[in-house]
């Protein structure tokens, strides 16, 4: 069975070397993962294909995709790990519809090339430059880092959209598993958490081609919740998130997160975390 890796924060960020082996089996995430080679040469395997790496080389990975590394000469991997979460927190992400589209278009509806994603030679240096300084920014937080990190987050996810977009090998009637399915659409409500219209069951089941009683059915038997329940249990996940590691006071949290007011929003996270938000927030 393939190993699947997970994480608590919305964004986090790993760097080391690698001297004969990369250290890990081949695995997958529930997160996405930007992979920057920075030295060293060797082989990247992803799903049923492997290509060769070097410095420089910029790989994406989905929540769907597996892969491992294999070192032929000493490697240096500088991997940026991040959710779906971390778009709602963006704001340029909610405003600019266009762009919406297109990350949902690429991250959701697309197999992503094995390739490195460097299309475009000059933004190899732009990502590596965007990666270094949210780096900078998650080991030392200081005033606005959060704010910061989350521009340079933008701008960094526009350059890998500018360059996925030519990888990019659509699948018209793709075979899924189950467990891929229920990840699609678990992975879709959390994207769409405030999106009244697309959370409607109706909606979600035209989305994914079912019925609005089977796909009710479905998440509930694949999940053990209910689609309703699992919609407010990734907002306050979302919640708390944004209570240890934002800027933002209670009130807005709850704005943010979809909650009527402060006080609906205090109950439900109480009655969840068996504390209120006040005790989770980051003074």
């Amino acid at each position: 069975m393939i190993k699947r890796f997970t994480i608590l924060k919305s964004i986090d960020i790993v760097e080391f070397e690698a001297e004969k082996t990369w250290g890990y089996p081949k695995h997958k995430h529930n997160f996405f993962e930007l992979t920057f080679i920075l030295k060293g040469k060797g082989k990247h395997v992803f799903n049923d294909s492997d290509v060769t790496y070097e410095k420089g080389d910029v790989f994406f990975l989905t929540p769907k995709d597996e892969h491992e590394f294999l070192v032929e000469e000493p490697s240096k991997f500088g991997i940026l790990k991040f959710t779906e979460q971390l778009f709602l927190e963006n704001t340029s992400f909610n405003t600019d519809k266009d762009l919406k589209a297109q990350v949902e278009e690429i991250i959701f509806n697309a197999s992503i090339s094995d390739k490195s994603i460097n299309a475009y030679k000059e933004d190899k240096k732009q990502l590596l430059y965007l990666y270094k300084m949210i780096k900078t920014e998650l080991e030392n937080p200081n005033l606005r880092s959060r704010n910061i990190i989350l521009e340079l987050f933008g701008a960094l996810l526009l350059i890998i959209s500018r360059n996925l977009i030519s990888n990019v090998d659509y699948l018209s009637n793709p075979i899924l598993s189950e467990k891929e399915k229920i990840e699609n659409i678990l992975g879709y409500i959390r994207l769409h958490l405030f999106d009244a219209d697309k959370m409607k069951i109706k909606a979600l089941a035209d989305t994914f081609n079912m019925s609005a009683n089977y796909i009710s059915i479905y998440v509930k038997k694949q999940t053990g919740i209910s689609i309703k329940d699992y919609i407010i249990k990734s907002k306050l996940k979302l919640a708390e998130r944004l209570l240890k590691e934002s800027n933002l006071n209670i009130t807005q949290i709850a704005a943010k997160t979809g909650f009527v007011d402060v006080s609906h929003f205090s109950k439900i996270f109480k009655n969840k975390y068996g504390k209120r938000p006040s005790e989770y927030y980051k003074k």
